[in-house]
């Protein structure tokens, strides 16, 4: 199954990060589109991740996760912060962004993560100011 996360990571710096990560390759050898991601400094914490593919895509919530051990980042940007008081609240926040079930609609995990990152500003955990647009380009990706 395709993994496609928002991560939030609890590290030493509550920072928030969106970055993208390297995805691995269909049977097929097609290339899938990168993850999007948002973390804190460090290596251990708390992702919260779109799964499943299109059409079928769900959130099941926070999980334990060891990013040290994924050698797949690519690019990072930083936007904002959460204290571990907060954690909750941002699970609360994600559980409540669409997420689009049309298998031919074109819609994947990067526009759940950059809805999610708009909802977190709305909350005041996205403390700069960057589009959608912004976002896409400093992390390279074609959405």
């Amino acid at each position: 199954m395709d993994r496609h996360q928002l991560d939030l990571v609890r590290g030493v710096a509550p920072s928030v990060w969106p970055v993208t990560n390297s995805t691995s390759s269909t049977a097929i050898r097609v290339v899938k589109s990168s993850h999007f991601a948002v973390l804190s400094k460090g290596n251990l914490g708390i992702a919260h991740q779109l799964r499943g593919m299109p059409g079928a895509f769900y959130y099941e919530g926070p999980e334990e996760v060891d990013l040290g051990k994924s050698g797949s980042l690519k690019e990072e940007l930083e936007l904002g912060e959460v204290n571990d008081s907060k954690l909750g609240r941002v699970h609360e926040i994600l559980s409540q962004v669409r997420i689009d079930t049309v298998e031919s609609s074109r819609w994947n995990c990067q526009d759940w993560a950059l809805d999610g990152l708009e909802r977190l500003k709305e909350e005041g955990f996205i403390y700069e100011d960057p589009t959608r647009e912004a976002v896409k380009n400093w992390l390279k990706e074609d959405v």
